[in-house]
């Protein structure tokens, strides 16, 4: 018995130490669970995410030089509650030197910083984007009165337009997101941004970043370079005459474009009103959105009988030297007239095209018909959008041909009763000159990535072909004739040229019906050389003011303007011996610009001086930083350089202002531009007074108020 007691209980000893182990095991695993548990919260509490933003891509013009950059820059929240917590006689004092310091009104940040609808705040524009300068004086600020807590300032960039009103249409601008806006900063955002990055790191107890500890997860992808076809120079051209247009006419708006016929490449683009995207928030949001050259069909005019008659010799409907009785013309019992209203008598179809006749037109687009006249719109792409590559391009309003009557068939063969926009008469004139092929029309020829690698380049994309090359030649011919024989239109002649052209005056319908009786569209179209088309212009006022009502008194001269700036910059030699924008026998000597940077400012001179170029000097002695013209470009002798030292830029993002006396508005617009400022034009000629004294050290991206005059 004793002996069955005695293993019962070794049996239970048994049992128990089993169970303790068991439960120690238990135990050991649990709290191997649970640390590792606590643990990975701890790491969790002491690790944090953080996204690496991209620098945006830079937009380039033709010649290499920056239209818009991202330069480092600070974007500061402020906590509302805390700033509010202040009196409010200290209060008002906070706004006030916090407004001085961002350049905004007082009132504007009293107001910003008492709303009650948000906690935290980021007050756009002023404390969005600033300078590392900037966002010390605001910490500093905040120290003062107590309240490091409430603002917090992020890393980010700003985008800077060095040129400012320059191209401005064409190269958009980035709205409060950081995103593009307008122009080519919306078309190639998605190749501008990049793609942000992320990299994980060890925090202090208050958030701060401790160093040595940081590990990227995705890399930062920096966004592409983004180079366009704009020729600064012609572009300056351009600014330049919208710039008179604006003064002598005062139109509601108006654009120029000028390209490259035979490439479909455009070479300028402007529109009034103008606006500056470095401060795009001071403008309406007309001005911003519409881009006149591409977004607004109007009915043409007299440019468009370009493409009635080129239909009309085209199906061989007509010949040149037929005639008619000019004067007016009944069509279902309603009389249509010349603009002269009684004509020139019995004249050829030729001179229907040189002095503009309406009726004779009627005439021309009769003998073709319809479905003609309709197939060479289609033809010449007049139907549809260009496919430009610019955000918001129009297609233009024509009247289904099935429900066109014969008034309104009459009209259309002069241009009235449809609409088209700018570009795309641009395409329609190049395909004149062309010999009948319709370019696709472009802006960026190329792109570039980070690393220097083109992941993009533009090839000629030939649409369709028009007409044949002689088709064309009588076009062109009949156009050379309007500009060099027309007594009505010689404001666009340039001597020693032979310069196609036509010139447009469209009344502008009413919204009642009708036409306004005193409101006109005025346009000229043309291209030269001839014979040999390097460029296409196009030009229109809409609503101008102070003059008579034709295009050839207000579109012609701007025309004219541009168009003998540019064959001269591209010294393009006349045929003529009575030329006047080049010497007649076209002996003009030019010269390659020679590579001065990293030389010292003295040497370079010495080296231009012995190439026959005038150096323009900006900033400090020291070494060349950049030049313009760029190296290898060939430019007249006697022309100017504008050459920067590396001194005239300092680590702390300011520059010297240049001295811009009696340089060109061209020249005046490129200087600044090679130190990263801005110019505001006023009048035209050349530079007699500046805003900002020369030798004075401002910010990167300032904004110089230049006046110029005829000297």
């Amino acid at each position: 018995m004793k002996k069955k007691q005695a293993g019962v209980r070794v049996a239970i000893v048994r049992v128990g130490m089993i169970v303790f182990f068991v439960g120690v095991l238990v135990r050991i695993g649990y709290v191997q669970t649970h640390d590792r548990f606590i643990g990975k919260k701890e790491t969790e509490e002491w690790q944090a995410e953080a996204i690496v933003q991209p620098a945006r891509g830079t937009i380039y013009d033709a010649s290499g030089d920056t239209l818009a950059v991202s330069v480092p820059a600070y974007d500061i929240d402020v906590d509302l509650s805390l700033v509010q917590s202040l009196a409010p006689q200290k209060l008002q004092a906070f706004a006030s030197e916090l407004a001085g310091l961002v350049g905004a009104k007082p009132s504007f940040m009293v107001s910003q910083l008492t709303r009650k609808d948000v906690t935290w705040l980021r007050v756009y524009p002023y404390l969005a984007g600033v300078s590392y300068q900037t966002k010390q004086k605001v910490l500093s600020l905040f120290s003062r009165y107590q309240l490091g807590n409430a603002v917090n300032p992020y890393s980010t960039y700003k985008r800077l337009y060095p040129a400012g009103t320059f191209a401005a249409h064409v190269v958009g601008f980035l709205d409060q997101t950081g995103n593009g806006a307008s122009g080519i900063e919306l078309e190639y955002n998605g190749v501008l941004a990049g793609k942000p990055g992320m990299q994980t790191y060890t925090q202090d107890n208050a958030g701060n970043p401790l160093p040595l500890h940081k590990n990227v997860t995705i890399p930062v992808q920096n966004g592409d370079s983004v180079y366009l076809t704009i020729d600064p120079a012609i572009q300056s051209y351009v600014d330049q005459a919208l710039v008179q247009l604006q003064q002598r006419f005062h139109p509601a708006h108006a654009a120029i474009i000028v390209a490259d016929p035979m490439t479909g490449a455009i070479l300028a683009m402007g529109a009034l009103p103008f606006f500056n995207p470095n401060d795009y928030w001071n403008y309406s949001a007309l001005t911003l959105d519409t881009n006149w050259a591409i977004t607004a069909p109007f009915e043409p005019g007299s440019t468009f009988k370009i493409v009635t008659l080129t239909g009309a010799l085209a199906t061989h409907a007509i010949k040149l030297n037929q005639t008619y009785l000019s004067g007016v013309d009944y069509v279902r019992g309603v009389p249509i007239y010349d603009w002269n209203i009684y004509g020139w008598g019995r004249i050829t179809f030729d001179k229907a095209m040189i002095y503009s006749s309406n009726v004779g037109f009627i005439h021309i687009g009769q003998a073709e018909g319809v479905s003609t006249l309709y197939h060479y719109i289609n033809l010449f792409g007049l139907n549809q959008p260009t496919g430009i590559d610019l955000p918001g391009e129009s297609s233009s309003i024509i009247f289904p041909e099935k429900n066109l009557n014969p008034v309104d068939f009459a009209t259309m063969t002069f241009g009235q009763g449809l609409a088209i926009t700018p570009i795309q008469q641009i395409a329609e004139v190049g395909a004149v000159a062309d010999g009948g092929k319709l370019l696709k029309p472009y802006l960026v020829q190329k792109i570039v990535a980070p690393d220097g690698k083109v992941v993009y380049e533009h090839k000629t994309d030939v649409v369709r072909t028009v007409a044949s090359p002689a088709i064309m030649k009588e076009v062109t011919n009949v156009m050379v004739q309007d500009v060099a024989d027309n007594p009505y239109e010689t404001d666009a002649y340039i001597p020693g040229y032979h310069l196609a052209g036509k010139t447009g005056t469209a009344n502008i319908p009413s919204p009642k019906g009708g036409y306004y009786k005193n409101l006109y569209n005025l346009s000229f179209i043309g291209f030269v050389p001839a014979r040999s088309p390097r460029l296409a212009i196009y030009v229109t006022a809409n609503e101008p003011h102070n003059t008579i009502q034709y295009g050839n008194s207000v579109a012609s001269p701007e025309a004219k303007y541009v168009l003998q700036k540019s064959l001269a910059y591209l010294h393009i030699p006349p045929v003529q011996s009575n030329a006047t924008s080049l010497p007649a026998n076209g002996n003009s000597q030019y010269v390659k610009m020679p590579n001065v940077v990293g030389m010292s400012m003295s040497e370079a001179q010495v080296v231009l001086e012995r190439s026959r170029i005038r150096p323009v000097t900006l900033g400090r002695q020291g070494s060349v930083m950049k030049e313009w013209p760029s190296a290898g470009t060939e430019v007249q002798e006697g022309s100017r350089a504008t050459l920067a030292s590396l001194k005239s830029v300092t680590t702390e993002g300011q520059v010297d202002v240049p001295n811009l006396q009696g340089l060109s508005m061209a020249d005046a617009i490129n200087a600044c531009s090679l130190l990263g400022l801005q110019v505001s034009p006023e009048g035209s000629g050349y530079a007699d007074w500046q805003s900002v004294k020369s030798g004075h050290r401002v910010a990167l991206g300032t904004m110089i108020q230049v006046k110029f005059a005829p000297h």
